[in-house]
């Protein structure tokens, strides 16, 4: 490991001198060798350094607050750690504080026995693996989804959708700051990562855009906001 992470992460051990749980687990980075430092010791490694710091406290911080409590007997179970060095590879390289800070949420649910090793996986890789934008354009559709759903037993899914696409649409423009032209082919492209799919047998040939969001988006969706 680089020396300059390996001397942030003692330094970031000791400032939670309060909760030897998360001073643990920091600790295991710096005895286990976890590959998170440059090779180069170069200005632009230090700067690279400097941001895996910086999201490192991100995770940390969130992974010691709210009402899920890391213990000891926690993290001394082979899932959770094999999922904990999991999530820090994916943490090291996001960008966003919040998608960071949500990484950590998700690894909490372990700890409840909300989700198993195997779903662990599977949800934060699929998480890791949708932008910011993307999953922010997810999450206005299933507002609007859950918006509309009181008319849901008096029109089929498509037509329900439609009733509502054109404000959909310009609600994302503005918030997510793309155009129209954008957001179709965009949406196209989320349904790669099964958390959005298009409609089917409604229409001959309906557009290739247009669907709603899925259980495995609204369960990810889940674990992030409980």
């Amino acid at each position: 490991m680089d020396a300059q992470i390996d001397s942030y992460l003692t330094t970031l051990s000791e400032s939670y001198g309060d909760n030897p749980t998360i001073k643990s687990l920091i600790q295991a980075l710096t005895i286990s060798g976890f590959p998170i430092g440059p090779v180069a010791d170069t200005l632009i490694g230090t700067y690279v350094n400097n941001l895996k710091a910086r999201r490192l406290k991100s995770f940390f911080e969130e992974l010691n607050t709210g009402d899920v409590k890391l213990t000891e007997e926690n993290i001394d179970q082979n899932d959770f750690l094999h999922a904990y060095f999991s999530v820090v590879n994916y943490v090291i390289r996001t960008r966003s504080d919040e998608k960071i800070k949500n990484f950590a949420k998700i690894l909490k649910k372990i700890c409840i026995g909300t989700i198993d090793i195997n779903e662990f996986e599977d949800y934060t890789a699929i998480f890791n693996e949708l932008s910011d934008r993307e999953f922010a354009i997810l999450a206005i559709k299933y507002q609007y989804e859950q918006n509309y759903v009181s008319k849901a037993s008096e029109m089929n899914p498509y037509l329900l959708t439609m009733s509502y696409w054109e404000d959909f649409k310009k609600d994302v423009c503005a918030k997510v700051k793309m155009t129209e032209e954008e957001l179709d082919p965009m949406l196209v492209r989320i349904q790669r990562t099964g958390c959005y799919s298009k409609f089917v047998g409604y229409t001959e040939d309906g557009p290739n855009e247009r669907g709603d969001t899925t259980a495995l988006f609204k369960r990810i969706r889940s674990l992030i906001d409980q």
